[in-house]
């Protein structure tokens, strides 16, 4: 029997450290779906046409909204991969339990979210790139054509906290779906059904989350907004990982 005993950060940051180098292909992927969306995005999202003393004028708006799109399904979707079991069986090659293992995902999301958030706002600029260089049109250049760095890393900062939560709650849902194996059929059912009834209830309940949420311009109480919900969510799946055996 060894004497020596592990701690829990040395156990997170050598589980963090297994995933970061065994989840590698999830940022392949990354990489994959935002040159995807970028390439749906070169065609213009928006087409519009007005007259102006005589003169039509159309006008195409490109926007990276299919980038942004793409990586919150992406860190949704394997976020809720992280939670089944064959991840959490190969997790226990190190000598850890549920509450590190949980912390170390979560850990990892966090890394997750930053890589993300940085590459959907840097693929703006690189769809003006390929917008310039393979679209043959003349470009309207104006005031508002560059951005401050302060709103570039407002951007990022944004983006980061939107993926934080949307992987939280991923996480949360992957979770839930572990503690029955008929959860995974209910559950879209149950969360439409709570969704329903709380609109009936509260009518506008949805439009005051939204406004909540995406309303917010003081940027500490936005932060405190995003991390509190995202950190409250990842508290709750820790507590109910906490009913799953540790290995089945």
């Amino acid at each position: 029997m060894s004497l020596n005993r592990m701690r829990l950060g040395n156990i997170v940051a050598k589980q963090l450290q297994y995933r970061v180098k065994a989840y590698y292909g999830i940022f392949s992927s990354l990489v994959l779906v935002q040159v995807i969306a970028l390439l749906l995005s070169v065609g213009g999202s928006v087409f519009s046409g007005t007259t102006i003393y005589g003169l039509s004028i159309d006008y195409t708006t490109y926007m990276n909204t299919n980038v942004i799109a793409f990586t919150i399904l992406w860190i949704f979707i394997h976020a809720i991969i992280m939670t089944t079991k064959a991840e959490r069986d190969n997790s226990f090659s190190f000598v850890s339990n549920q509450l590190s293992n949980n912390i170390s995902n979560s850990c990892f999301l966090v890394i997750a979210s930053i890589i993300g958030g940085i590459t959907a706002i840097l693929s703006g600029y690189l769809l003006r790139i390929f917008v310039y260089i393979f679209i043959d049109i003349d470009l309207l250049i104006g005031t508002g054509y560059y951005y401050r760095p302060t709103e570039v890393f407002q951007g990022m900062t944004a983006m980061i906290c939107y993926l934080l939560l949307i992987g939280s709650i991923g996480y949360l849902i992957g979770v839930i779906t572990q503690l029955h194996r008929t959860l995974p059929m209910l559950l879209p059912f149950v969360i439409a059904g709570i969704l329903i009834a709380l609109e009936r209830i509260y009518p506008g309940s949805f439009i005051a989350i939204g406004e909540f949420y995406f309303q917010e311009t003081n940027v500490f109480l936005f932060l405190i907004k995003f991390v509190g919900s995202t950190i409250i969510f990842f508290v709750v799946a820790i507590l109910l990982s906490s009913r799953l055996e540790v290995r089945k």
